[in-house]
């Protein structure tokens, strides 16, 4: 799946992850001791794209805070520089 920065509203893409496309509207990664307390939480969703001429198409995604640690993430890859 695709990972986007949500910054003020405005999403850049910064890179991928192996993140099922049929999860849910968050996506947990456990850190150490009880997932259900100590985890950092990713918000999965939608990214319109407005290609020219066409009609908007929209894809799901992890959409990363600032400041969020992306590298986290399973399977994480940066774009290429």
């Amino acid at each position: 799946m695709k990972v986007y920065l949500d910054d003020g509203g405005e999403k850049r893409l910064i890179g991928r992850a192996d993140v099922l496309e049929d999860c849910g509207p968050v996506f947990e990664v456990p850190l150490f001791g009880a997932a259900s307390i100590i985890a950092e939480r990713f918000t999965i969703g939608g990214v319109t794209h407005l290609p020219a001429g066409g009609t908007p198409v929209v894809e799901r995604a992890v959409l990363a805070a600032p400041g969020q640690p992306v590298e986290l993430l399973p399977g994480w890859q940066p774009l290429a520089s």
